[in-house]
């Protein structure tokens, strides 16, 4: 994998991340517009090919969904799902591991970081996308954990997209910091 052509979603894990994905929310149209103009965005400008999701619930699902319906379009970009350790959705619902198995069936490839959870498992699965990718595309609700990824991905030289959630929406929706 080369990773000049290559994207990863990263989004955090707060529990109020369901809200903000679910089917009656306005703020969720816009959302998918931006993430499905990122990467048109990213696949044109930039050339990219190869995108890496982290699989949780909400805006990394709802971005891997969105390339796959990209690849109708650029049969080129592959999806890999990253997996944080092998028994992550156990404790999810029938519909989130319904969710969650269709989208790994149709995935192009399954990286597993490790086997069992430790307290640092998706910080380490955070950091091996970002440093598996050029691009980044974040989910930022305001939380210390995005905001420390975005300066670690911009002191590696990454080219950042941060999408803002509803809450930080006067924020604006998206910031670009593409070199």
């Amino acid at each position: 994998m080369k990773r000049l052509n290559t994207c990863c979603f990263i989004g955090s894990c707060t529990e109020d991340r369901l809200s903000l994905f679910g089917e009656e929310r306005p703020f969720l149209n816009n959302t998918e517009l931006v993430i499905e103009e990122s990467i048109l965005y990213l696949i044109e400008c930039f050339s990219v090919t190869n995108f890496l999701s982290g699989m949780d619930i909400g805006f990394e699902q709802y971005a891997a969904e969105v390339v796959l319906k990209k690849k109708k379009d650029y049969p080129q970009i592959t999806l890999e799902g990253v997996l944080p350790y092998e028994t992550h959705s156990v404790n999810w619902t029938e519909a989130q591991r319904d969710k969650y198995y269709s989208i790994m069936e149709k995935s192009d490839r399954e990286i597993m970081m490790q086997c069992h959870y430790t307290w640092d498992c998706m910080t380490r699965r955070n950091l091996y996308m970002i440093n598996q990718s050029k691009h980044i595309v974040f989910f930022n609700e305001g939380t210390g954990e995005v905001d420390r990824l975005i300066l670690f991905s911009k002191a590696k030289g990454r080219n950042i997209i941060v999408i803002n959630s509803e809450k930080e929406f006067n924020k604006g929706l998206i910031k670009n910091f593409l070199h």
